[in-house]
């Protein structure tokens, strides 16, 4: 009997964890920065193709990303093309820490620790403004 339940107990265990891997669907929406005065940074996860950065009021798409769902926190490595067309790489963290709301931080210039730090990058939290379902515009006409 000790040993069943101990086989149902691994087994549930085991679930449990595999269940609580994320994906990009996880990340797919629009999330802005929480917190920062005059700030209009925005992630917009579209689909696996296109993801947008907004910044300074400035809009690119990420030319070519990584996301490693394996490691916790997630590596979500990036490029844009910055100023005079040269490429930007960022190198980043993320943590989703629930439907709506995302830990990120940004190593610009600088090699990423492995976990959050509070020595190095710039650390943002973003919480979810729409659903891309909702980024549509909807025209009516008479």
């Amino acid at each position: 009997m000790k040993k069943t339940l101990m086989v149902l107990a691994i087994s549930f265990l085991a679930i449990k964890g595999i269940s609580q891997q994320k994906k990009l669907k996880d990340l797919v929406g629009c999330w802005e920065v929480v917190g920062e005065k005059d700030s209009a940074a925005t992630l917009e996860v579209i689909d696996s193709s296109t993801i947008i950065l907004t910044y300074n009021g400035e809009k690119k798409k990420l030319s070519d990303y990584k996301i490693d769902f394996t490691k916790s926190p997630i590596w979500f490595d990036f490029s844009t093309i910055g100023d005079s067309s040269s490429v930007v790489v960022v190198k980043s963290l993320i943590e989703i820490m629930n439907d709506n709301m995302i830990k990120w931080q940004l190593f610009v210039d600088e090699e990423r620790t492995p976990y959050f730090s509070s020595s190095k990058g710039e650390l943002f939290y973003l919480r979810k403004t729409r659903s891309t379902a909702t980024t549509a515009t909807v025209v009516v006409s008479n």
